[in-house]
């Protein structure tokens, strides 16, 4: 009797061993659903809102600075027109259609050789000259940039690939 006894402990372990495997795979189920979001990457069922949603957001960077290369290039166009020979200011009057982002009136002038050093603690840099637009970045306490002009108390700032505007209440012209 001593065999039958060995083959019923060798079918046990071997329906324990199916019955693990099974409740393991269910278990990591559960857990994978649990930690993937609608909406995420690893959601099957989600993935074209997400890929839209991606898309959407790289769409509007991308328009944001073609607005900003538009902007700079009618400024350029409009500084080397101007008849009072001051290259370096664009035409206050000119606009770009299309185009959201408010322009500089440039009612300092400016050169090439002026600064703009932060004095505050982090200073935000917005898209335009009000808090009420776009932060596109932030500045430190003794960073620099190049002043490209004034609006009100705004200063107009290029900073690595960053073009905005900084309150000139936090920084000062050097």
């Amino acid at each position: 009797m001593p065999k039958p006894n060995a083959r019923g402990k060798a079918a046990l372990l071997i329906i324990a061993a199916i019955i693990f495997l099974v409740v393991g795979f269910v278990c990591g189920q559960i857990v994978k659903a649990l930690t993937t979001l609608p909406g995420d990457a690893d959601d099957p069922v989600a993935t074209q809102s997400y890929v839209e949603t991606q898309l959407g957001e790289r769409l509007a960077t991308l328009t944001t600075r073609l607005e900003e290369v538009e902007a700079e290039l009618a400024a350029l166009k409009g500084g080397s027109t101007n008849p009072s020979g001051n290259s370096g200011t664009s035409n206050p009057g000119a606009s770009n259609p299309g185009s959201s982002t408010t322009q500089p009136n440039n009612s300092s002038t400016t050169s090439s050789g002026q600064t703009v050093r932060i004095t505050g603690s982090t200073v935000n840099v917005r898209r335009g000259p009000g808090t009420n637009y776009e932060k596109v970045g932030s500045m430190s306490r003794g960073d620099t940039a190049t002043l490209l002009g004034t609006e009100g108390t705004w200063y107009r700032i290029q900073t690595g690939n960053i073009t905005g505007y900084v309150s000139s209440e936090y920084a000062s012209v050097q």
